[in-house]
């Protein structure tokens, strides 16, 4: 269960776009608009100011919390004809392009919209590409999103781009995690650890998005340092399934097989990221309260439900429901049948709530 987690990235070589992110400066995303990470952006400052790049650099972190941001920050730096305080200019021919998705010296990889890695292919096309002087800048920037996507083949086809790079090309990929990398790419890459933001930072975020103080600082708080999942969860459809889920969670014991159905059909329709996103935080929460007694950290305006849970619940059934809820999350990242895979978690929850065993939890009784 330690492994798993909530996917929150989005994921062709293709031209560098700025997409479906948030809207930018006129010039484009500089290190000055990055929120938190001042220790990974002042040593790519550095990095770009002493001209002393490496070939290949490895951002890696939670999802959400602004790798790709501080991608396309550094990016633009190294590509910039003028910087100003160690930070791209926004008004060279460079910075015009970038933030144009024009520039032909900036490529970026990522995972098909309907595949589940990122395939060999893109790799190679985008080693052909690197092979080439650049046509504008003095180097040619290549950011792969999501390099924790890549096949294993990718890695391979990437590796001899690591180990033999063009001498005017750097690459930045951006992981989730640098242990869901082969040993051989990470070696090769200059990590660059970046860490959960503090949920007064986040809540910055959504306010500055338009979002209420008191509604930024109740998303901050389940989001984890993650702002990008914070956004995730800011629209009134994840509003209603959390508050959905938290209505239900602390009666499940009591809840009928007709209730769990009802309640698995109207979160299927719904948004279910958000749904078990709330669940997952739920029982952790409860966790954390058992074993500590420390309020809950990620869902404080179900404070006393949380403890009451708390003090009937023992950490090793609260860890199976955890593993239960993350199995689900597994189950439907597979294209599970949404409505089966949510009853079929309700009903398992249910079980270990009253007895803490899963029997036969399709049987359809009460």
């Amino acid at each position: 269960m330690g492994g798993r987690r909530l996917r929150l990235d989005r994921v062709g070589a293709r031209p560098h776009r700025r997409g479906g992110r948030a809207p930018t400066r006129e010039g484009g995303v500089r290190f000055a608009d990055v929120v938190g990470h001042g220790r990974a952006i002042e040593r790519l400052r550095r990095a770009a100011a002493a001209d002393r790049l490496a070939a290949a650099y490895l951002l890696s972190g939670p999802p959400g919390i602004g790798k790709r941001l501080v991608a396309d920050a550094f990016a633009a730096r190294i590509l910039c004809a003028a910087p100003v305080a160690g930070d791209a200019c926004q008004a060279c021919a460079h910075c015009t392009r970038v933030a144009a998705g024009t520039h032909p010296d900036l490529r970026t990889v990522e995972r098909d919209a309907e595949r589940r890695d990122i395939r060999i292919e893109q790799v190679r096309e985008l080693a052909r590409w690197l092979a080439l002087q650049p046509l504008m800048a003095h180097r040619k920037v290549a950011i792969i999103d999501g390099a924790h996507c890549l096949s294993e083949p990718a890695q391979n086809a990437l590796l001899k781009t690591l180990e033999e790079p063009p001498p005017s090309a750097v690459l930045l990929l951006t992981a989730a995690a640098a242990a869901l990398l082969l040993p051989t790419v990470r070696s090769r890459c200059q990590a660059v650890r970046m860490d959960p933001l503090p949920p007064e930072a986040v809540a910055r975020v959504l306010v500055a998005r338009g979002a209420a103080p008191e509604r930024a600082a109740l998303l901050a708080a389940e989001a984890e340092g993650s702002p990008g999942r914070a956004v995730a969860l800011s629209g009134d459809e994840e509003a209603r399934a959390r508050a959905a889920v938290l209505k239900a969670l602390p009666a499940l014991g009591t809840a009928d097989a007709a209730a769990l159905s009802a309640l698995a059909q109207e979160l299927s329709r719904g948004a279910v990221d958000a749904a078990l996103g709330t669940t997952a935080s739920w029982y952790r929460d409860v966790l954390e309260t058992a074993l500590t007694g420390d309020p809950p950290r990620r869902n404080p305006d179900a404070a006393a439900a949380v403890r009451a849970a708390a003090d009937r619940s023992q950490p090793a059934r609260l860890l199976r429901q955890l593993e239960v809820v993350c199995d689900t999350i597994d189950a439907l990242a597979r294209n599970a049948n949404r409505v089966l895979a949510l009853e079929t978690m309700l009903l398992a929850l249910r079980a270990l709530e009253r007895d803490g065993t899963v029997g036969d939890l399709v049987d359809g009784s009460a």
